[in-house]
Formats: C-alpha cells, sequence, structure tokens
C-alpha cells in the first residue's frame, strides 16, 4: 500500500469517527426521551418502580449504544432488575403478567438499540 492509499483511508476513517460522533451526541438526547416514554408504559404501579425502571433503562441503553458494551451482559442485568421490582412492587408474591411485560418492553427495546446502532451507523457513512 502506497502513501497515497493510505491518506485516503485515513481520511475515510476520519469521517467514520466524526459520524459515529454525531450520532452518539443525538443518541445522548433520545435515548432518556425513549427510556422515560417506555418507563411510562412498563413499570410497575409505584413511584420507585417509574423511577428504578428509567433509571435501569437509559444506563442500559447508555452502555449498549453509546459504550458498545456487550449486549448480553447489559440484557442479564435488566432482566435482575425486572426480578427484583417485580419482587419488590408485589410483595405478596411474584407476578407473572407484570414481570412480563416490563421485562419484555425493556429487553426488546434494548436488543433494537444494541444492534440497530451499527445499521445507523452505515446508514449515515452512506449519506
Amino acid at each position: 500500500m502506497n502513501d497515497q492509499e493510505q491518506q485516503k483511508m485515513f481520511a475515510v476513517l476520519e469521517q467514520q469517527k466524526l459520524h459515529q460522533q454525531r450520532v452518539d451526541g443525538v443518541l445522548k438526547i433520545v435515548l432518556p426521551v425513549v427510556a422515560f416514554l417506555l418507563a411510562m408504559i412498563c413499570a410497575n404501579f409505584n413511584i420507585l418502580s417509574t423511577l428504578g425502571t428509567i433509571i435501569m433503562m437509559t444506563l442500559a441503553f447508555w452502555m449498549v449504544a453509546i459504550q458498545r458494551k456487550v449486549l448480553w451482559h447489559w440484557a442479564t442485568i435488566v432482566i435482575v432488575y425486572c426480578l427484583a421490582d417485580n419482587l419488590y412492587s408485589y410483595s405478596n408474591g411474584f407476578n407473572l403478567e407484570a414481570f412480563g411485560r416490563q421485562c419484555g418492553t425493556m429487553i426488546l427495546f434494548l436488543w433494537i438499540i444494541g444492534i440497530g446502532r451499527p445499521y445507523i451507523d452505515r446508514w449515515l457513512m452512506k449519506k
């Protein structure tokens, strides 16, 4: 590879880095809003569950989409949170319907964000 090809490759990599920084900037605003809206749908019926779900979803979205951490690890953390929240919210027992709603929604959107991020990057590079 000659020097001209290397310079061209470095320019493309620099452009890719700028696009990823733009996507990160947009996601830093969009992801907490999405987490808030989803928490209103899937949280259990108490204020601590709602606040905890907002915090958990924002943190999980941030780690998976912006920090690019392992999706499986954060999916496991979300499942453990949903179990703990369900046991706290329904102290008289385990409510399977509420767990399915909360955990299913959180995991589904976490996977959409985690799997969709590389596609968003590629889509913006083409434009």
